[in-house]
């Protein structure tokens, strides 16, 4: 089977851009290799998408898999590891199959940063985290770290202060880089401390499990678990070689979703723009999918 569209996420973005080419007619695939609504899953409170005065991240999501079912999108559990061009059409490799499709539309979004320490890697599941709507009920009424100063970061403390006994942001500037109603939020709340000016330089472990974390001050603090978000970086490395990047990994697009290598598209955070929003992932989505399917139709004569 030849597929008109291959959307490689199913983020907000993929899924969006699904509804609009499916409403098209064309013959998509969506193939996804975690859970049908990407990071929306760890987001524990949204209160900025149109329609909804507030909705968790995870109610979000099933609303959107509950309308492609409609629709009956096709779906895949599958990672992606290799596209190619086959003379007009794509091919699209995963770990178990290959596609044939005429477009392909990438939108596997972001995954979060690390810290870069020397033992971080062996620590999550162990007390480490990036997402607390995921492991904070492991917490509750204990101490624990929330590293950043961004919109996630505040939303998750505050997500965590009802929770545990007490939260600590470590945050490397002396000012939040977050909506101010959250900072106001954060602010407020009594069992969060702020701690500026700071970086983690160690998570300390008693037996395998976190007992503290040391900051660059020579200060250590005692908690039990360490949230992390310091950031995103570009959730895909099956593009690298293609020349469609820039220097930190995003996708490089214009105003159609386009790429420069005719037929593959991309839209959402996995793309170079200026403003990472649920919104405008949505908006990137829909924009790229009406583009497709003229692209598609065009290919058909």
């Amino acid at each position: 089977m030849t597929y008109d569209l291959i959307i490689i996420g199913s983020g907000i973005a993929g899924i969006t851009a699904a509804i609009y080419a499916k409403r098209s007619n064309l013959n998509v695939l969506i193939l996804e290799k975690g859970a049908p609504g990407g990071l929306l899953n760890k987001i524990d409170t949204i209160k900025n998408y149109p329609g909804f005065k507030e909705i968790t991240g995870s109610e979000l999501a099933a609303k959107l898999f509950e309308q492609i079912n409609e629709l009956n999108v096709d779906l895949k559990y599958e990672e992606v590891i290799n596209i190619e061009s086959v003379g007009s059409l794509k091919k699209v490799e995963t770990k178990n199959n290959e596609y044939i499709t005429k477009s392909i539309l990438i939108a596997t979004g972001r995954i979060p940063k690390k810290l870069g320490l020397n033992n971080e890697d062996s620590l999550y599941g162990r007390g480490l985290s990036t997402c607390a709507l995921c492991d904070g009920n492991f917490f509750k009424g204990k101490d624990v770290a929330v590293i950043g100063g961004g919109n996630s970061a505040l939303g998750e403390a505050l997500y965590l202060a009802n929770l545990v006994n007490k939260v600590y942001i470590i945050h490397r500037r002396d000012e939040f880089r977050a909506d101010s109603n959250l900072i106001s939020e954060v602010i407020n709340k009594d069992n969060i401390e702020i701690v500026y000016n700071s970086n983690v330089t160690n998570i300390n472990l008693d037996k395998d499990i976190v007992t503290s974390i040391t900051l660059d001050s020579g200060n250590i603090i005692a908690v039990s678990g360490v949230f992390v978000y310091v950031g995103f970086v570009p959730g895909v490395n099956f593009v690298e070689t293609m020349g469609i990047t820039n220097d930190k990994g995003y996708i490089i697009t214009n105003g159609y979703g386009e790429t420069k290598i005719p037929g593959i598209y991309a839209a959402g955070d996995i793309i170079d723009k200026q403003i990472y929003q649920l919104v405008t992932a949505a908006s990137e989505g829909a924009i790229a999918a009406i583009n497709i399917n003229n692209y598609c139709k065009k290919t058909m004569k």
